[in-house]
């Protein structure tokens, strides 16, 4: 089943909503500009998670608005809307941190049963979202060109695949996965993009991101899998 129908299959409306919370929505779908399916499919993951009990949404609503910039980040990457996290940061006047730990804890509510559709599927596809969000990034920041973009994107997805093939858990974040795997592109392809900047796009720090990509590097290590380095691998990224 596609994302699209397990997330309208769950989806109970805008009128299971409160005000408050239509409100909150309403305003993220102006400010974003993000098409109408998209505001329908995170209605349905945060009414998902809403109704788990796992204490972090709680009855003062103190998380409330948090968790539900969150869903909608989840659900434009899971419908393949593109958004950059620097769009969220601006528009919704968010920190990418908090941002961050929102999305990770509603996918790790998501791990313990079953929900809008299978973990792994959903971790690989927000993944891949995310490394062409951070692709973007680079982009709009000039530190890549097009085509090293649109390069780095299908590296970096190459990378993602094998490692999952050769056994990478689902458990891992996927801002971590993107992380991961989009440094290991940057040094093989010999891009100038410092491990910071890396970091920064994916909304993750630069130590968590090197257990990441240490991971990675040791799934991807058999050659049947492992595409052959280029002569600048490893000594292209700036520290």
């Amino acid at each position: 089943m596609k994302a699209q129908e397990r997330f309208y299959s769950l989806s109970k409306g805008v009128d299971a909503l409160s005000k408050e919370e239509h409100g909150l929505f309403f305003d993220a779908v102006q400010r974003l500009g993000l098409p109408n399916e998209v505001k329908q499919a995170a209605v349905a993951l945060y009414l998902d998670f809403k109704c788990r009990p796992i204490g972090e949404y709680n009855a003062e609503h103190k998380n409330l608005e948090i968790f539900l910039i969150a869903t909608v980040s989840l659900a434009a990457k899971a419908m393949g809307d593109l958004r950059t996290d620097h769009e969220f940061e601006s528009k919704m006047f968010v920190s990418k941190e908090k941002l961050a730990d929102a999305e990770e804890r509603i996918l790790r509510s998501f791990g313990v049963q079953d929900s809008i559709m299978r973990f792994p599927d959903l971790v690989s596809q927000l993944t891949k979202r995310q490394i062409e969000s951070m692709a973007q990034s680079f982009a709009e920041r000039e530190l890549v060109s097009n085509n090293e973009r649109e390069e780095l994107v299908r590296r970096s997805n190459e990378y993602l695949d094998a490692a999952v093939e050769k056994g990478l858990t689902p458990k891992m974040s996927y801002r971590g996965r993107a992380a991961g795997v989009t440094l290991k592109a940057i040094r093989d392809i010999g891009l100038q993009i410092s491990e910071t900047d890396i970091a920064r796009a994916a909304g993750f720090d630069k130590k968590s991101m090197a257990i990441n990509t240490n991971i990675i590097d040791a799934l991807l290590k058999d050659p049947k899998v492992r595409r052959e380095e280029s002569p600048n691998a490893g000594h292209s990224v700036k520290k």
